[in-house]
């Protein structure tokens, strides 16, 4: 009678093991393993293919008008997309090179705003910037839009007892920059790691909204070790003199599966000092990790 009830306890125990794998382990399992493909087999290939051979000619004729087309409108759209990346990129220099709005076309602007005959000596430099800042590129001290050394720290707090620290370091001058990110994930005692090291072609379309195009590789540590390839495109969207909108996704490939991050956040900024408010998810698969998150950053 005790083995028996020596070997139901022990069971029951490693059931119950299993049946907590905890969200952590559940996301990295799911980023880590493919899917099983399920192979359809087609049964009615062997059907009759005289009464058909006329409408296979037409679809084929018809596809092949198609791909013409295709290819057509595809070798446009990326000529005026890589003219419009490069343009974007060139942008990015030119608003490292000045500090202040152009004062060029000044009388223009002011007759066009409402100002009428106006001198320079009238306004204020706050007040010229918002004349020319549609007209002319240009970057300020500090700017988190297009930033020259950027240090973020934040902390998240996810369902399901999970919290995470997250840590991101930027660097960059014009259209190319550097990054680093690291998030340390922590569960019931359970850690997951993920960190990501990229470099960065920097868009700008305008003085308010960046774009990046980011590829790099990113290291995943919890019960083992993981590394693949990864792809980021952030953007930062400027609607007010001191509030920003950042919306920044990563896709990580870790060659027998994936993980894809969303984070979207709303930053107050003020000199060189910025709060962020955001939401964040993690996901691969059917598992996924989500949580509001709140940090403090620099910028230079």
């Amino acid at each position: 009678m005790r083995k028996r009830y020596l070997l139901i306890s022990l069971i029951l125990s490693l059931a119950s093991t299993q049946v907590y794998a905890g969200k952590l382990n559940e996301l990295e399992s799911a980023s880590t393993n493919s899917k099983s493909r399920s192979s359809s087999s087609s049964s009615s290939s062997n059907s009759s293919s005289s009464s058909g051979g006329i409408a296979e000619a037409l679809i084929g004729a018809l596809a092949e008008v198609m791909v013409k087309v295709i290819v057509e409108v595809s070798t446009q759209a990326i000529s005026a997309g890589v003219t419009t990346m490069a343009y974007a990129g060139e942008s990015s220099l030119h608003r490292y090179e000045r500090t202040k709005a152009k004062k060029t076309n000044f009388s223009a602007s002011a007759s066009e705003a409402g100002y009428g005959e106006i001198r320079h000596d009238d306004l204020y430099d706050e007040e010229l910037e918002d004349l020319d800042y549609e007209n002319s590129l240009f970057r300020k001290e500090g700017d988190p839009i297009l930033p020259t050394i950027r240090l973020s720290s934040q902390w998240l707090s996810a369902s399901g007892d999970i919290n995470a620290q997250l840590y991101r370091a930027e660097a960059g001058y014009g259209f190319i920059g550097v990054s680093f990110s690291q998030n340390n994930l922590q569960e019931n005692g359970d850690s997951l790691a993920l960190s990501n090291a990229l470099v960065h072609y920097r868009m700008s379309f305008g003085n308010n909204f960046s774009w990046d195009l980011a590829f790099g590789s990113g290291k995943m540590n919890g019960n083992q070790k993981h590394s693949g390839s990864v792809f980021a495109m952030p953007m930062r969207y400027r609607y007010n003199k001191d509030w920003h909108f950042e919306y920044y996704p990563v896709w990580t490939d870790y060659k027998n599966g994936s993980l894809a991050e969303h984070q979207f956040s709303f930053n107050y900024h003020y000199k060189h000092l910025g709060a962020t408010l955001g939401y964040k998810t993690w996901s691969a698969g059917s598992t996924s990790v989500d949580g509001v998150f709140t940090g403090l950053y620099l910028s230079f």
